[in-house]
């Protein structure tokens, strides 16, 4: 019984720093197993945890999908972007406010460390509207489980 306690304790004092909750709609899924990165090699479709700098006073932490990784083609036509000829989608013009939105405007292949990220929403903040992250300031690779 003295075991089966010190386990649960020890599950329950390790799994907070490895479970996140999204509260937005943002990337499909609501929880997510989080892990150190054994490398900074990311690919298409990982999910990833950083740390967004919106400026010199506010970061915004953000969990959201590679939807195009160095190497591949990124294409930028009238708002709507895609990768490698894949849609990924369209930047919004306008916030659900009416505040003018800044749009990333590129054409080429995404270079070396630079990864551009996507939720799955239509109105997710991400890639399309604050451009590349580096992958240096990934926190954790994400899993997700609901």
């Amino acid at each position: 019984m003295a075991a089966v306690f010190v386990s649960a304790l020890a599950i329950g004092l390790w799994l907070p720093g490895h479970i996140s909750v999204t509260l937005t709609s943002s990337v499909g899924y609501r929880l997510f197993f989080l892990t150190e990165p054994e490398s900074r090699d990311f690919r298409q479709g990982d999910y990833l945890l950083f740390d967004k700098h919106l400026d010199q006073a506010q970061t915004d932490r953000l969990l959201k999908k590679v939807g195009c990784a160095p190497g591949q083609r990124l294409s930028a036509v009238e708002g709507k972007f895609s990768c490698d000829g894949h849609f990924l989608g369209r930047a919004l013009a306008q916030d659900s406010k009416g505040n003018r939105l800044p749009q990333f405007i590129f054409s080429g292949f995404v270079p070396p460390g630079s990864l551009f990220m996507v939720g799955s929403h239509p109105r997710s903040y991400d890639s399309r509207y604050f451009g590349f992250i580096h992958a240096d300031c990934v926190l954790k690779k994400a899993y997700p489980l609901w």
